[in-house]
């Protein structure tokens, strides 16, 4: 019996000693929450086109980083940290909500049908999110739940934009795709390398992956950024509404400024604003499977608050299509 006490001693005493080890980390969650505005538009690149994926927007909600390993182990949520590759990690985590809206036109205002052309569509949709922090990785996995087809209400909000800002109206709308319930699931990994490090200047480098399964779109991508400037321990890069990699939201108070360029390339399986309704009859294009884009931009950061810009430059992503695309986004973060 005494062996028996003194091995389950011994036991407990090293379990105990490696929870501590576990939760000895220089992590700490950062407690401010976010409002989150997305606008990416390509008349923030080009004011007299409007075309292809012509505007995205987004509004959303990221929680306070919480640390379900240790203090927040007992949480109805810490469920979520299973929702990861390295689930087993030392890693902050935090929740999202947002709602968005993409609007797609064809090269001419009026479309005619089963020309090849891109079809008009909007995708409305409403997108539940995770992120995971550790030291130098950065996960995202989001679940979308939406509408393809009039029910999203594109064009009744480009008709709405195009009226106040007096610009041309697009015809063909009733040409649109059908109406398509939505369901798409999200992964994202992005790696933090730092390439030099001084007391003004530091830059660093930040390959990313991104897979994407569902029945508006199916991909896999890769693709990194390159960033200089100060201070680049307070986030992993911008985010996008619909392209490249998300960055989540800051993780500290300092100051930071950076500017950066990225590039990545996607082979997509399933595109339905391309081949169109998943049943039905399809638009006929012939779509690109491999396709990239190319991205520069500037971020602010003060106190968990970032403004940032991004011009994106997108190849053509069928075969007739006239030209490739450009269109620009800006993001704020708002910390409360």
């Amino acid at each position: 019996m005494k062996k028996f006490t003194s091995v389950f001693i011994l036991f407990f005493g090293v379990t105990v000693g490696l929870a501590n080890d576990v939760c000895d980390t220089e992590l700490t969650p950062y407690k401010k929450q976010f409002v989150n505005l997305l606008s990416e538009n390509d008349a923030y690149a080009n004011q007299y086109i409007d075309q292809y994926y012509t505007a995205g927007t987004s509004l959303g909600y990221t929680s306070e980083e919480y640390n379900f390993e240790c203090e927040d182990r007992d949480s109805l949520m810490a469920w979520s940290r299973y929702l990861s590759v390295g689930w087993n990690k030392i890693k902050m985590t935090r929740f999202n909500i947002s709602v968005i809206q993409d609007i797609y036109t064809p090269h001419s205002r009026v479309l005619i049908p089963n020309s090849p052309d891109h079809p008009y569509s909007g995708y409305l949709r409403l997108n539940f999110g995770v992120y995971h922090r550790s030291e130098s990785i950065l996960e995202s996995v989001f679940l979308s739940l939406g509408m393809v087809g009039p029910s999203a209400l594109a064009y009744e909000t480009q008709k709405l934009i195009h009226y106040l800002t007096n610009n041309p109206v697009f015809y063909g709308w009733s040409h649109q795709l059908r109406n398509e319930f939505i369901v798409n699931l999200n992964y994202q990994l992005i790696k933090k390398i730092y390439l030099w490090d001084s007391r003004f200047i530091t830059s660093d480098i930040l390959p990313g992956l991104d897979v994407a399964l569902g029945n508006a779109d199916t991909h896999v991508q890769i693709g990194t950024r390159l960033r200089i400037g100060y201070n680049l321990d307070s986030d992993f890069g911008v985010n996008k509404v619909n392209s490249s990699f998300s960055g989540g939201e800051a993780y500290n108070d300092r100051f930071s400024f950076y500017i950066f360029g990225g590039i990545s390339g996607r082979y997509q399986a399933r595109n339905i604003f391309i081949q169109g309704n998943s049943f039905g009859t399809p638009t006929g294009l012939d779509m690109k499977y491999f396709v990239y884009d190319g991205e520069i931009g500037a971020a602010v950061l003060y106190r968990g608050m970032r403004l940032a810009y991004t011009y994106t430059h997108r190849s053509k992503t069928f075969r007739n299509q006239a030209e490739p695309h450009n269109f620009g986004s800006f993001e704020l973060n708002i910390a409360f």
